[in-house]
């Protein structure tokens, strides 16, 4: 019988550090749970903060796609360059032909004015 006994304490001993080791790995997954917990609970905190900052995103998006809306309206109210160079020589053409009729009327204005004070100076005594 002392050999059953002992077999029995053995049993019992070797169950007895089974349950030890087992307790201890449980404490330990209950551990990394609560640690997997408290992580999840921070990401969904996070994840909150970034859902508010897609909003506010969401919300300037729609300010500059308003305001990109209009900049194209006024664009349509703006001239190209083509346009503003075919403005520019047109400009350029006036003016040189405007320069020339004054060029000719002072010649012409000047060289009266001349030939009267030429024929007061010559015929008036």
């Amino acid at each position: 019988m002392d050999s059953q006994t002992t077999s029995t304490e053995d049993t019992l001993q070797t169950l007895l550090v089974r349950t030890a080791v087992m307790q201890v790995h449980n404490e330990t997954i209950l551990a990394a749970l609560k640690a997997l917990q408290d992580g999840q609970d921070t990401l969904r905190k996070e994840f909150a903060v970034l859902r508010d900052g897609q909003t506010e995103i969401q919300v300037s998006v729609g300010i500059v796609q308003t305001e990109v809306a209009g900049l194209k309206e006024r664009m349509n109210h703006y001239a190209t360059k083509a346009e503003v160079e075919s403005v520019r020589s047109e400009l350029y053409k006036a003016l040189e032909a405007q320069t020339w009729r004054l060029l000719v009327w002072m010649t012409a204005v000047c060289s009266g004015l001349t030939g009267a004070v030429y024929y007061i100076a010559r015929n008036v005594h």
